[in-house]
């Protein structure tokens, strides 16, 4: 194997990697992937058991899903307090 061959391998994650990446184990992955849940994008040679994943897909698709500080802050003021309402909340909403 080559140095060009070596670096064209290193492109790509497994599933293993995957799982790992996304904290899920082997099982979890392969049936998120049967159930057709929202996953990086992949490569599947035919006739081949294995995937591959490639690490800038996989990293772009990763990045979708980045939560900043501030939107977590957003977040929470726009449900409001979680819980049963206090008694003064209730007699408010019924005036």
């Amino acid at each position: 194997m080559t140095i060009q061959d070596q670096s064209r391998e290193e492109t790509y994650y497994t599933d293993q990697d995957i799982a790992q990446l996304l904290g899920v184990s082997l099982g979890r992955l392969r049936n998120k992937l049967a159930a057709g849940n929202a996953l990086p994008p992949r490569i599947q040679p035919p006739r081949c058991r294995n995937r591959l994943w490639p690490r800038e897909a996989v990293h772009a698709w990763l990045e979708q899903f980045l939560i900043t500080s501030t939107d977590d802050r957003q977040s929470e003021q726009a449900h409001g307090r979680r819980g049963r309402p206090t008694k003064q909340e209730a007699r408010a909403r019924r005036r």
